[in-house]
Protein backbone atom coordinates (compact mmCIF):
# COMPACT_ATOMS: atom_id res chain seq x y z
CA UNK A 1 0.00 0.00 0.00
CA UNK A 2 1.40 3.30 -0.94
CA UNK A 3 1.00 5.97 1.64
CA UNK A 4 -0.45 9.27 0.22
CA UNK A 5 1.44 12.64 0.58
CA UNK A 6 -0.24 15.29 2.81
CA UNK A 7 -2.11 18.00 1.18
CA UNK A 8 -1.57 21.22 2.30
CA UNK A 9 -3.57 24.10 1.64
CA UNK A 10 -2.49 27.76 1.35
CA UNK A 11 -4.54 30.56 2.12
CA UNK A 12 -5.33 30.98 -1.85
CA UNK A 13 -6.48 27.49 -2.14
CA UNK A 14 -3.50 26.41 -3.80
CA UNK A 15 -2.40 23.54 -3.24
CA UNK A 16 1.16 21.43 -2.56
CA UNK A 17 1.42 17.66 -1.61
CA UNK A 18 4.02 17.46 0.48
CA UNK A 19 5.34 14.00 2.50
CA UNK A 20 7.05 16.34 5.40
CA UNK A 21 5.00 15.95 8.41
CA UNK A 22 3.21 18.46 10.06
CA UNK A 23 3.54 18.76 13.57
CA UNK A 24 5.42 21.60 13.54
CA UNK A 25 3.47 24.03 11.49
CA UNK A 26 0.57 26.12 12.96
CA UNK A 27 -2.14 24.17 10.56
CA UNK A 28 -5.62 22.67 11.08
CA UNK A 29 -5.33 18.93 9.85
CA UNK A 30 -8.32 16.43 8.85
CA UNK A 31 -9.04 13.28 6.75
CA UNK A 32 -11.54 12.82 4.51
CA UNK A 33 -13.36 10.42 3.01
CA UNK A 34 -10.80 8.74 0.98
CA UNK A 35 -8.17 8.77 4.03
CA UNK A 36 -6.19 11.38 2.55
CA UNK A 37 -4.39 13.86 5.13
CA UNK A 38 -5.47 17.35 4.80
CA UNK A 39 -3.43 20.56 6.46
CA UNK A 40 -5.06 24.01 6.05
CA UNK A 41 -2.30 26.41 6.63
CA UNK A 42 -3.86 28.44 9.21
CA UNK A 43 -1.38 32.00 8.65
CA UNK A 44 0.68 34.20 6.85
CA UNK A 45 3.79 32.94 9.29
CA UNK A 46 2.64 28.79 8.95
CA UNK A 47 2.86 29.65 4.66
CA UNK A 48 5.95 31.33 5.39
CA UNK A 49 7.42 28.79 7.27
CA UNK A 50 6.49 26.03 5.47
CA UNK A 51 7.66 27.37 2.17
CA UNK A 52 11.19 28.53 3.76
CA UNK A 53 11.68 25.17 5.14
CA UNK A 54 10.41 22.42 2.45
CA UNK A 55 10.31 24.73 -1.00
CA UNK A 56 14.07 24.48 -1.72
CA UNK A 57 13.94 20.61 -1.25
CA UNK A 58 10.48 19.36 -2.78
CA UNK A 59 9.18 22.62 -4.61
CA UNK A 60 11.63 23.75 -6.58
CA UNK A 61 11.24 27.41 -4.79
CA UNK A 62 13.97 29.87 -4.33
CA UNK A 63 14.19 32.89 -2.17
CA UNK A 64 16.51 35.35 -3.70
CA UNK A 65 18.28 37.51 -0.79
Amino acid sequence: MQVMPTRYVLRTGEIILSNRNPEDLDVYCYRTGYNHHTCLLLSEQSEADFLLRYGSEELNVAYPG
